[in-house]
């Protein structure tokens, strides 16, 4: 499971000990009552969440969160996750799941390995060490519907269709090397020179598009072009000077640009971009070398799609969630009251 926040994060932060329990109740989700303890506790994790995102983590509720007030957004989200945590208590109650043998046992002990790194955290705001294991507990819970719902049962299964959709739209692999576009000593290049040094690139880009190996067209197109340059190094090996990687549709752009046009690309093509004082040659090579490597590659992206199936299923439950306030607490548990003082 991935964005599994664990609170020994929250060591950065505290709250000013504001969980005495003067109220049986600070909201409740589909009429079930969340107490003060569980309230906070969720909270918290908003906190340490939205301490990242801030636009001024040193200040943070007088900060934004995209443009958001970010106490307004902590509010918000420690209601979602309240939400999810009458989801995954109710879905596991119906599915009639069990922790397995000697689980609370485990949970227990692990929390009190790993209690002094969050005590002053739950004990500063009137929190103890059962909360904790309540916490641990939840985690378990939550992994446990997963495996039911996706892992354990037939119920969701991921087709090969759905995976080649989603590596097809979200990752390709490239090969590529460059030729400089300035000389061996820093000046720029003429107008004579690039017209010898296209002649070179594109060379090498009909070279691989007719099956020559990457390598050895770096080395051939790279030996030309160091004369031309002014350059006498020993470019023999090719491999040297070749890199391979994934490209996710995520952050094309934060390298260049011209990485989104890969996507459109059909495998095993080759052209060439000149951007950075540089020609950019570049073949598009299938996503896996072996079988296994494809197999290992596959299921990762299972996983990623169980995942946000498994977001999605949430949202859109906890989406109908009513939700009631106990105006008076809420105000007695305000993000107002938040501080960043540990001890």
């Amino acid at each position: 499971m991935i964005k599994r926040l664990l609170l020994p994060v929250l060591l950065i932060i505290s709250l000013s000990g504001c969980t005495a329990k003067e109220y049986d109740w600070v909201v409740k989700i589909e009429n079930q009552p969340v107490d003060p303890h569980t309230y906070v506790a969720a909270q918290l994790q908003a906190y340490a969440e939205a301490r990242p995102l801030a636009e001024d983590s040193t200040d943070l509720l007088h900060s934004t969160i995209d443009g958001e007030d970010s106490g307004h957004w902590i509010d918000i989200h420690t209601i979602d996750k309240l939400k999810r945590s009458y989801f995954v208590n109710t879905e596991f109650e119906k599915r009639n799941l069990k922790f397995a043998s000697q689980a609370e046992d485990f949970i227990k002990m692990f929390a009190e390995e790993g209690w002094d790194n969050v005590k002053h955290i739950y004990t500063n705001n009137g929190l103890e060490i059962d909360h904790y294991v309540y916490y641990l507990e939840s985690l378990y819970k939550e992994q446990l519907l997963f495996n039911d719902i996706f892992i354990n049962s037939s119920e969701n299964p991921v087709t090969d269709r759905e995976v080649e959709e989603y590596l097809g739209e979200n990752l390709c692999r490239v090969s590529l090397f460059k030729v400089a576009r300035i000389n061996d000593d820093g000046t720029p290049v003429s107008d004579d020179q690039i017209s010898q040094l296209e002649i070179i690139v594109n060379d090498a880009v009909k070279r691989i598009n007719d099956g020559t190996a990457i390598a050895d067209a770096a080395s051939a197109a790279l030996t030309r072009a160091g004369p031309v340059l002014g350059s006498d190094a020993n470019f023999s090996n090719g491999a040297d000077f070749v890199s391979t990687a994934y490209i996710s549709s995520s952050n094309v752009n934060l390298v260049y640009d011209f990485m989104a046009d890969f996507f459109t690309l059909p495998v095993c093509s080759c052209v060439y971009y000149t951007l950075d004082d540089c020609y950019y040659i570049c073949h598009k090579i299938p996503l896996s070398d072996t079988q296994v490597e494809y197999m290992y590659l596959k299921q990762d992206v299972i996983n990623f799609i169980r995942d946000e199936e498994f977001e999605k299923m949430i949202a859109d439950a906890c989406a109908g969630y009513a939700v009631e306030y106990n105006s008076q607490a809420v105000d007695a548990y305000s993000t107002a009251k938040i501080n960043m003082n540990i001890g």
